[in-house]
């Protein structure tokens, strides 16, 4: 449970965390000619090869192997790394396609989708600020179709397989870091034959094979998995509400990146429909804060 006044540290994880995810397209685009494929392929190898020493350092390791004999953990784990391949592909190509705006959208739209994920699958009750704050985000969305022109199949994307994904892993008992080695390990396979397959096909799985390139390439699994540590300590250790508010600065980057350092095209329209999906999140926001303020009253 989250102390009351939680330690600056988990703070900082937090903002770390959130504020990593948020620049993490520069880092895709510098490694753009790799291809979206092979970049995702690199990132779950060294993904796993960051991880399983952590838990090793971390005293995790022993209670990992034991998680390997539960076929029932391994199936569970099987759904929820397809849905983080997904997650992670689409991310990656949309990135380095120029389509980052779409990215930041989709991660904006994410929390209020868990919110209403929670209402139909879990059965939560909806407050009318989470309502209204659904309803607005939806119009965003809709707009995007009507006025923009197009449907935003990539922040919908992103937003469903991460929700899902989040549901998925509240079937494991793992914890954050045992979780991902068992999803890179189920992934592992995959990802290797897909390189083995690419090299000999003439792919350059290296890229140019300069020091920066397989400096890039080993440090995937670093980018992936410090970020993912920082958010578990916040999340033991920070009041939901305040948890709620700073995931925002991860798309609120994406989206100061795409519009402002690759200068992604943003017109009235398009920023009309942020701000209505803006509006949904301060609504969201709102709801955490009003919620926090009633457990603090009632303690």
């Amino acid at each position: 449970m989250p102390s009351a006044r939680p330690s600056s540290i988990a703070v900082m994880g937090a903002v770390m965390a959130f504020s990593l995810w948020g620049v993490l397209p520069v880092y895709w685009r510098q490694i753009g000619h790799l291809g979206s494929d092979v970049a995702l392929a690199q990132r779950v190898v060294w993904t796993m090869a960051t991880v399983l020493p952590l838990l090793i350092l971390h005293g995790e390791w022993a209670g990992f192997l034991q998680s390997l004999r539960s076929l029932k953990l391994i199936k569970t784990h099987v759904g929820s790394a397809f849905l983080l391949a997904i997650n992670w592909g689409v991310f990656v190509w949309a990135a380095q396609h120029g389509h980052i705006l779409d990215c930041s959208l989709g991660y904006f739209i994410n929390p209020l989708l868990n919110v209403l994920i929670g209402s139909f699958w879990l059965g939560e009750n909806l407050s009318n600020l989470q309502k209204i704050s659904i309803v607005s985000a939806a119009a965003g969305v809709a707009m995007q179709l009507v006025f923009v022109g197009r449907f935003p199949w990539i922040g919908l994307l992103l937003a469903g397989s991460f929700a899902l994904y989040g549901l998925a892993r509240r079937r494991s008992s793992l914890g954050s870091l045992p979780g991902l080695a068992m999803e890179t390990i189920v992934g592992i396979p995959v990802a290797l034959l897909y390189l083995i397959w690419s090299e000999h096909m003439g792919s350059a799985i290296w890229g140019t094979a300069s020091t920066l390139d397989v400096l890039l390439i080993l440090g995937l699994g670093v980018i992936t998995t410090v970020p993912l540590l920082g958010f578990a300590r916040a999340a033991r250790e920070l009041p939901f509400a305040l948890l709620g508010v700073l995931q925002f600065l991860a798309p609120t980057g994406q989206f100061l990146i795409g519009s402002l350092v690759y200068g992604e095209p943003l017109n009235v329209a398009s920023l009309m429909s942020f701000g209505l999906i803006w509006i949904g999140v301060v609504l969201f926001c709102g709801h955490l804060f009003l919620y926090a303020r009633r457990i603090v009253i009632k303690a």
